[in-house]
């Protein structure tokens, strides 16, 4: 059963209702003990809630007495969502796995009497900022990137963040086991950039006067855990349960870079030019090819089509500037490269950015009310990009401008709607994927209403078998990201697989693979010559078995 926490929590809040199941006089149980998932430990205090899959009204929570013991009576038949919280124990689901858990079945001749439900305790980063004079560093931005294949491939994504107080301390508590790196941007306190307009010394007093600039023009690389300023030599840091990990930071002022970017626009600078324009956007690059602002550059001037940033630190860095002239019709650009000392650039002998507009037509129906939006997904960068589909069915990326790159199209607040086609002008389409390589790209989508299901069990043998990660792969896995559909079996070992388009498909479910990349073809092959193979040829409900792997 997939659902989010937060979604969950929220029918308890009076959302409408869907269609509840039939009145049958025979009603179940569930029942249970909550413990923790590292001592085995009966846990009183715990709240523990239920939320009916088919009836969003019934709701009911209970708290653990000492023993642990929890039970809900008088209910109907059905499916169930089970929830628990405490102190120490952030929200989380029966058996869950990232935004996964498995669902509670009731009814004939099905036992939910004897759950134990283990709580994983919450684990906790916490450390200190400090400079090269072990001083606290104040105010430092903080960014927790937590490892997750939510994606379908291993990727860092940013968690959470934080700011250091006056003693430099950061923490980030109630955090879930898992892979996370530490990164923190931060402006020397006593930096000093240059600015327009500012009077030159006398000659006798320019060698001194440089020698002092020099000193506070100076900038913090971001910073890694442990210590680095190579994304590549950050060390990630493995989060036990009830773990507290302890990770100082020691930050390292440098020379600052001075940045210089002719446009080749000739106007004069003024207040109300420069607020359209803009300044060029910094970043840097993880390993895996996460994209990561960089938030302590400064900018400092704009003349006669110049742009000069300094503030920041010699490294490898991506700089793109969305479209300069401030018409959002083309005209940005980017560039990917090593900085140090001053730097040059010339805006127009750099690769521009692409300008994607388009429209979205639905197939032999009406659009689903509300607002619509066609989503592009990269994600090697972890970057989303969202355009709102007007009255007209028109929607345009231009005012943000995309890096080239591959991106996965989609659907977002369309319920039951899916990408069916997909063709463009200015890239390269596979599958469900475009191809950019920067300028001006024109995309039509098609959209059909996804009515298909699959109902199955997963077998162990002959028995139900519960928890197993089920992926529903398509045949043509290399752009159709789009396609693939997973779900966690339930007590019943019964699962759901929703909104799937017509087709050929693989349908596996496997064993403790949840850290696994799952839309990736090297990965899957192994798995997929024993998977049931499956024909989706429209609307209707499919029933299927499969086997554990």
């Amino acid at each position: 059963m997939i659902a989010r926490l937060a979604c969950v929590l929220l029918l308890a809040a009076g959302l409408s209702a869907q269609a509840a199941p039939a009145r049958s006089t025979t009603t179940y149980r569930i029942a249970g003990k909550a413990v923790d998932s590292l001592t085995g430990q009966p846990l009183a205090g715990v709240r523990v809630s239920i939320y009916a899959t088919e009836n969003s009204e019934l709701s009911r929570r209970v708290i653990t007495g000492a023993a642990g013991h929890f039970a809900f009576t008088g209910l109907p038949a059905g499916k169930y969502s089970l929830l628990a919280s405490a102190l120490g124990y952030r929200p989380q689901g029966f058996n869950q796995h990232g935004d996964f858990f498995t669902g509670i079945a009731v009814g004939p001749e099905l036992d939910a009497e004897d759950l134990v439900f283990r709580l994983v305790p919450d684990a906790r980063i916490e450390g200190i900022v400090t400079d090269e004079d072990s001083e606290s560093v104040r105010n430092a931005n903080v960014s927790l990137f937590q490892r997750n294949n939510d994606t379908g491939r291993q990727h860092m994504q940013q968690a959470f963040n934080a700011v250091t107080d006056d003693r430099g301390h950061y923490d980030f508590g109630h955090l879930a086991p898992g892979a996370y790196v530490v990164a923190v941007s931060a402006r020397p306190w006593y930096a000093q950039y240059p600015s327009q307009g500012e009077t030159q010394p006398a000659p006798e007093d320019a060698a001194r006067v440089a020698e002092e600039k020099a000193q506070l023009d100076v900038a913090y690389p971001m910073t890694f855990y442990p210590s680095v300023d190579d994304p590549s030599d950050a060390t990630a840091i493995t989060l036990h349960p009830s773990e507290r990990v302890t990770a100082d930071l020691l930050m390292r002022a440098v020379p600052a870079v001075h940045l210089r970017i002719r446009t080749g626009d000739r106007s004069d600078s003024n207040s109300s030019n420069d607020a359209a324009r803009g300044f060029p956007r910094v970043s840097q690059r993880l390993p895996d090819g996460t994209v990561v602002p960089v938030t302590n550059a400064q900018a400092f001037g704009y003349r006669a089509g110049v742009f000069e940033y300094t503030g920041i630190a010699p490294g490898h860095y991506l700089i793109e500037m969305p479209d300069p002239g401030g018409k959002g019709r083309g005209g940005g650009w980017y560039k990917e490269m090593d900085l140090a000392g001053s730097v040059e650039i010339d805006a127009r002998e750099s690769p521009p950015l692409a300008s994607v507009l388009g429209a979205l037509t639905f197939d032999g129906t009406a659009r689903p009310k509300g607002k619509v939006y066609v989503v592009l997904v990269n994600r090697l960068s972890g970057e989303n990009f969202a355009a709102e589909v007007n009255s007209r069915g028109n929607f345009d990326f231009s005012e943000m401008e995309i890096r080239p790159g591959s991106y996965d199209i989609a659907l977002n607040n369309a319920p039951g709607f899916q990408i069916k086609s997909l063709l463009a002008k200015g890239a390269q389409v596979e599958g469900k994927t475009l191809e950019i390589s920067g300028g001006s790209v024109q995309v039509v989508c098609t959209a059909t209403h996804a009515v298909a299901r699959i109902d199955g069990t997963v077998l162990r043998g002959e028995k139900p078998y519960a928890g197993a990660m089920v992926v529903l792969v398509p045949r043509q896995q290399r752009g159709n990201w789009t396609l693939f559909r997973r779900d966690q079996s339930d007590s019943d070992g019964t699962f759901t697989l929703r909104e799937v388009l017509p087709g050929l498909y693989t349908l596996i479910a496997l064993e403790n693979a949840w850290d696994l990349d799952w839309a990736s073809p090297a990965v899957l092959q192994p798995y997929l010559k024993n998977g049931t193979p499956l024909e989706v040829a429209g609307e209707g409900t499919l029933s299927v078995k499969v086997q554990l792997q």
